[in-house]
């Protein structure tokens, strides 16, 4: 299981380059991460439900420009590891929704860094094409390498949470706890009504 959640995470890390850095395919949009994951996990009707409900949430709020609240990609991804895992569903959301956030602000700090280095990539132009696409290919690589650290460390956090913690917890955070998970889809169907409605 070790092996399939490295692997999963490893897959999660590339296809998140979809995002914002490469294709933009909508490959990496967290309905199909869902399903894919969830399908690759042993689990495609968790994968599925996590897709459905980041999508909604995230529909009205994408990356663009300097717009980093959270990344639904990694949310989706993640918490469709953590369920195939064998972790229970609202620490599943939960952990989902952490790697996220966490990802996003480490992703606002290499924005920052990127453009700080504008200048040197600029000059790397100038000297030649592989200068820049050496440059260019350890921004991308570095990227990569820091969602599989976020997803890795997410999914080594909660599972044991879970596993030793979670079961005993006590009623009114497990019941809270599933009140918010069962009401994340309506929550993000009415945020994505509210943002048609303000574009009639």
């Amino acid at each position: 299981m070790t092996t399939t959640i490295l692997i999963a995470c490893a897959a999660l890390a590339v296809l998140e380059l979809d995002v914002v850095l490469i294709a933009q395919t909508m490959a990496s949009r967290p309905l199909v991460v869902g399903a894919a994951f969830g399908a690759f996990m042993g689990k495609p009707e968790a994968g599925a439900l996590f897709g459905v409900v980041f999508e909604l949430l995230s529909l009205g709020d994408l990356p663009i420009g300097g717009n980093l609240t959270w990344s639904a990609t990694i949310a989706a991804g993640t918490a469709t590891v953590l369920a195939g895992a064998g972790t229970s569903f609202a620490p599943c959301f939960f952990g989902g929704i952490a790697a996220g956030i966490v990802h996003s602000r480490l992703e606002a700090t290499e924005r920052v860094h990127r453009a700080l280095t504008g200048d040197a990539l600029a000059h790397r132009a100038e000297a030649g094409g592989r200068a820049l696409g050496r440059a260019l290919g350890a921004s991308i690589a570095a990227h990569a390498a820091m969602t599989f650290v976020v997803a890795c460390a997410i999914v080594a956090l909660v599972v044991p949470i879970d596993r030793l913690w979670w079961a005993r917890a006590p009623a009114v955070i497990q019941a809270g706890s599933f009140l918010a998970v069962s009401s994340a889809p309506w929550i993000g169907l009415s945020g994505v009504t509210l943002w048609c409605l303000r574009r009639v």
